[in-house]
């Protein structure tokens, strides 16, 4: 149970009063004041001392207040004749399970405050407001207990802040549990909201630059390759640009290239392409008339850091191992050991939340080995990733430190395995996670709730035979002893899975995702096509070739054209057989042409798309949940295809892709934190959560953004106005906006794919 603390001293009274007669209720707060029962917004505090970032909701948005709703009660809102209400479907069992609140704000010890609102419901009930802490251990500043009924009202009341300074503060509605009186549905509404500080001045929020017209690669691009910008403007005619350098001085030009309307932002946009320009330096800028774009570098080396930033996301998001210094980089990002006694040590934690999943923990840990192995058959540089080259604490062993991070996850799977005389013996389990959603500002170790560990499935069986299979051939010289444990536990999975091949995980998101897959076709190709490619045995060989999944490389997954996701495995199991020793030649030369195939369609479709993304509309016109992994992953396939062909369009496309990422896209965002102008700063992650919790770390550099997704899923994105957004338009960088800011370790693992590929390139 959510526990509270009140602050300064308890039981004084705060009158809340009301411009209409009968409406005084009693409170606790801290050395608080009574209101005089005719004050009025005018009287009580100027515009400047407002806190509040939405005090009316005239425009219909209602960002940064958004809805709770903690299971199991359920509920929505929206914006009603200005006003913002809350429809309560069921009210829980606590009186925070449903609430209003606003975050995002700075209490001041000693500071006086004033809080007023308008309130109405559409029956009787009890509403608790409340000034305090957004998460644990929740201390209160203010709070009331007020009863609202279907007429509006004024209510007012006053405190002064007894504790430090919370930069963190929120004010909050609490209607749920034993408070709603009224039959359930029922509304409760607010408006003319208002916070005063009288000692606060300026605006409630920092200003925000509006989005360059001139849209570039915020980071750089590499010298002897493509340098794409897009430009938005409702001009039909070529424009003349300029290329300046960091002195100013006009260093190429050109003419723009008119694109017309690109369906995916909505916007009227021309292309500015200066390939041609192949000097090193930093500085530059783009300028087209007016309009000039953020500065950016043109170097070799752009992508030198990004490459390891984004394999360090692993380490820093590890359970059952203290995160410290010097590996962590920055003290405020180190922590304790999380759940050191959960049933499946180790493994990387998989998003914002404290869960371990081994289906998207499968797809994530073959991409970083892929990556290896890409890197080890092809001649890429593999030094860069051999020992001592991460922050990790196995940087001395002797393993190349890339497999020593890939080991914490694949020990982790091999012990999500049944072992031997047990019930499905060789199956593997599902996933490993809260009992319920843990509050954000929550670090792994201050994790309370119950875990629990689910029921095994064929998919996670299936995940778990592939990457120990793919481990096996990957440690066969490096350590044997592991690399035996490895295939034995593959191969066992494999028979499991044969004999169990229906057993589905349940639709169960209560503190952790889901994942399930009642199509588990794509992961039986997946172990059958790694176990061939390790073992050279005749029943692998077979099944992969009586598949029906054997006569093509996919483009569609997710609903994207795209060729793989957690979800859809089968290409992961044929990109192993076009690059990985152990398949005949012409086997791998046909899959080697069906992905230069796939890598066509992902150019075409990039053709058509103003911000050249690599990446189409679903079928019905939008981006869904992580697009940006699919933009990732198509790069994958890109860069593939220039490995096996060494034509340079395909590199150029993947080029293009990393341009759409750090900013070359229509909100002018780069979506890597610590990369660009305007960089990722705010992901949906229960530790690394300074916007909801100023004690907690920001993010470091090198965490990829699931971005735009047209669902809308989350209240934070809904307040925030985006409902009916263009797919690429549907983005906030907020920490509670889950649904379009989440990050994942399969969207870190392609990014880190795709920063090596283009780093070694860039240095060729």
């Amino acid at each position: 149970m959510r526990s509270f603390r009140v602050a300064g001293a308890m039981g004084a009274l705060v009158l809340l009063s009301s411009v209409l007669p009968g409406c005084i209720a009693r409170g606790q707060g801290t050395q608080a004041e009574s209101a005089g029962s005719k004050s009025s917004g005018a009287e009580i505090g100027t515009r400047g001392n407002n806190l509040l970032k939405a005090s009316s909701f005239d425009d219909g948005k209602s960002v940064p207040w958004t809805t709770s709703f903690t299971a199991p009660a359920s509920g929505s809102s929206r914006i009603e004749k200005g006003a913002l209400c809350a429809r309560v479907e069921n009210a829980g069992q606590n009186p925070w399970d449903a609430q209003l609140r606003h975050r995002e704000m700075t209490i001041q010890k000693g500071h006086t405050y004033t809080v007023q609102f308008k309130a109405y419901a559409s029956a009787p009930t009890t509403v608790r407001p409340k000034v305090g802490m957004s998460g644990p251990p929740y201390a209160e500043y203010w709070s009331a207990t007020i009863d609202v009924g279907p007429e509006p009202r004024l209510y007012v009341g006053k405190f002064t802040m007894g504790q430090s300074d919370d930069a963190t503060a929120e004010l909050a509605f609490h209607i749920g549990g034993a408070l709603a009186k009224a039959d359930v549905p029922f509304d409760f509404c607010i408006d003319d909201i208002r916070l005063d500080d009288p000692e606060f001045s300026g605006t409630a929020s920092k200003a925000v630059a509006g989005v360059p017209n001139v849209l570039v690669n915020q980071v750089g691009y590499l010298p002897r390759a493509a340098k794409v910008a897009t430009l938005k403007t409702p001009s039909k005619e070529p424009m003349e640009w300029q290329l300046a350098e960091a002195g100013g001085a006009v260093v190429a030009t050109g003419k723009t290239t008119p694109f017309g309307l690109d369906a995916a932002s909505g916007d009227n946009v021309q292309l500015v392409d200066f390939s041609s320009f192949d000097k090193p330096g930093r500085g530059f800028t783009l300028r087209v008339g007016n309009e000039s774009s953020h500065p950016f570098d043109i170097a070799p080396d752009v992508y030198h850091r990004l490459k390891y930033d984004a394999l360090a996301y692993f380490y820093h998001n590890r359970s059952g191992i203290e995160i410290k210094m010097p590996f962590a980089g920055d003290e405020k990002l180190t922590r304790p050991a999380g759940h050191p006694n959960d049933r499946a040590l180790g493994g990387w934690y998989d998003a914002g939340d404290h869960g371990k999943y081994v289906v998207n923990g499968g797809i994530s840990l073959w991409t970083m080995l892929n990556q290896y192995e890409r890197a080890r058959y092809s001649g890429g540089a593999l030094a860069d990733f051999g020992d001592g080259k991460l922050a990790i604490p196995e940087r001395s062993n002797g393993v190349p430190d890339i497999l020593d991070e890939a080991r914490w996850q694949m020990e982790f799977m091999l012990r999500m395995q049944v072992p031997e005389g047990e019930s499905l013996a060789g199956m593997v389990h599902h996933k490993l996670h809260d009992e319920s959603w843990t509050a954000l500002g929550t670090a792994p170790h201050e994790d309370r709730q119950k875990r629990v560990l689910f029921a095994p499935s064929t998919a996670a069986t299936l995940n778990l035979s592939a990457t120990a299979a793919q481990c096996a051939r990957v440690w066969k010289t490096i350590d044997g002893a592991f690399a035996q444990r490895c295939s034995k536990a593959a191969e066992r999975a494999w028979a499991a899975a044969r004999k169990n091949p229906k057993l589905f995980a349940p639709a169960a998101i209560n503190g952790g995702g889901a994942y399930d897959d009642n199509n588990v076709a794509d992961d039986f190709y997946w172990a059958a096509a790694e176990l061939f490619v390790t073992t050279g045995k005749a029943e692998y060989r077979e099944f992969v070739e009586r598949s029906a999944l054997d006569k093509r490389f996919p483009t569609e997954a997710g609903g994207h054209v795209s060729s793989f996701n957690w979800g859809t495995t089968d290409a992961l199991g044929m990109i192993s057989m076009a690059i990985a020793p152990g398949v005949d030649k012409a086997r791998a030369d046909a899959i080697r042409k069906r992905i230069v195939g796939a890598a066509d369609v992902f150019i075409k479709a990039q053709q058509k798309e103003g911000y050249r993304t690599p990446l189409q509309r679903t079928p019905d016109g939008k981006y869904i949940w992580g697009s940006n992994s699919f933009v990732l992953n198509n790069m994958i396939v890109l860069g593939l295809a220039h490995e096996f062909t060494k034509d340079e369009r395909y590199l150029d496309a993947m080029i293009m892709g990393m341009d759409y990422l750090l900013g070359r896209n229509p909100l002018g965002q780069s979506y890597v934190s610590g990369y660009g102008e305007k960089p990722l700063e705010n992901p949906h992650h229960r530790f690394w959560a300074f916007q909801a919790n100023a004690r907690y770390p920001k993010a470091p550099a090198g965490v990829v953004s699931g971005g735009p997704n047209s669902s809308v899923d989350d209240p934070y994105a809904k307040a925030a106005g985006l409902k009916g957004c263009k797919p690429q338009k549907c983005f906030v960088d907020h920490i509670e906006a889950w649904s379009v800011n989440e990050i994942t370790i399969n969207w870190n693992a392609p990014l880190a794919w795709v920063a090596a590929y283009l780093d070694e390139k860039g240095n060729k």
